[in-house]
């Protein structure tokens, strides 16, 4: 019975680690999608801000 008790006990513990880790993993795919989406936008603000620079000095 100790035993039974104890390998419940264990399932458990190894059941909710494998629904964290599947969470986990979830969590990092979405954060590098945003990581993704956000240096896009850096590059697009930053070629705007250039060709905007570019175009005042050279008809500013």
């Amino acid at each position: 019975m100790a035993l039974a008790v104890y390998m419940g006990i264990h399932w458990e513990r190894a059941r909710r680690a494998a629904s964290d880790m599947r969470l986990s993993r979830r969590r990092v795919m979405v954060l590098r999608q945003t990581v993704v989406k956000e240096r896009g936008h850096v590059v697009v603000i930053t070629g705007v801000a250039a060709l905007a620079i570019f175009l005042a000095v050279r008809y500013g």
